[in-house]
């Protein structure tokens, strides 16, 4: 048999053993809050948008998630309690994505993937922190969502058996191709003429959520559901 190398993909951390309890609890309670964030956050988005009022012609064509929070400057108007649900939805997205990535650390040896969601969480917290209606700091937080989401969940696959390695890798790529197009110098072109800005954004942010449901999920089965 040929010896391992050090880039031989480990899913469970060597340093602790598989049958320890500590071992299984860390992973299992990381599992339920990735798990819970990914849906959680895509039910409270569909709620804030049903919720939203029919006066001020909310349109998943021409407006952002961000929006529900507070639109763009110059012009921008904030909606309660659409702003609210907005913000306490991110807040406890990120920090359910950071404490999971405090979990996995000792879990999962491809520390990579780790980084990632730690990055991913701080977006969640800085888009909170930072709504739509703060010009400057906002869409820094949101890229940062964007692209540490769609690429830690390409990045995944290494860490997860089959098929689930395929799913992670093909939402992971969804999500990033549709961050390159949703950039503003596409604007009129591409997917953004097809389906908006608004439609664009969502093909970012819901794969990425399906993606931490799925990943979430892996995390709660039994063992041999991750590759070593």
């Amino acid at each position: 048999m040929q010896a391992a190398t050090k880039d031989d993909v480990h899913a469970v951390s060597p340093h602790r053993p598989a049958d320890e309890p500590g071992w299984i609890s860390r992973r299992t309670i990381a599992g339920v809050l990735l798990a819970l964030t990914g849906i959680g956050t895509i039910m409270a988005i569909i709620t804030n948008e049903a919720l939203y009022p029919a006066d001020r012609h909310y349109n998943t064509f021409t407006n952002s998630i961000s929006d529900l929070s507070g639109t763009l400057p110059p012009n921008s108007y904030m909606v309660q309690p659409n702003r609210e649900i907005f913000i306490a939805t991110m807040a406890i997205a990120g920090a359910m994505v950071l404490a999971s990535a405090y979990l996995l650390w000792s879990v999962i040896a491809r520390r990579r993937v780790v980084v990632g969601l730690g990055v991913l969480g701080i977006g969640l917290v800085g888009i909170a922190v930072f709504p739509g209606n703060v010009e400057n700091w906002h869409p820094i937080f949101a890229l940062l969502c964007f692209v540490g989401g769609s690429i830690t969940a390409v990045m995944s696959r290494k860490v997860l058996g089959q098929p689930l390695g395929s799913f992670a890798l093909g939402l992971g790529v969804i999500a990033l191709l549709a961050t390159v197009f949703g950039l503003e110098m596409f604007e009129g072109w591409g997917p953004q003429a097809s389906i908006g800005i608004g439609g664009t954004e969502r093909w970012i942010a819901y794969p990425v959520l399906l993606w931490l449901t799925m990943f979430g999920t892996a995390l709660m089965l039994e063992r041999n559901t991750l590759s070593r």
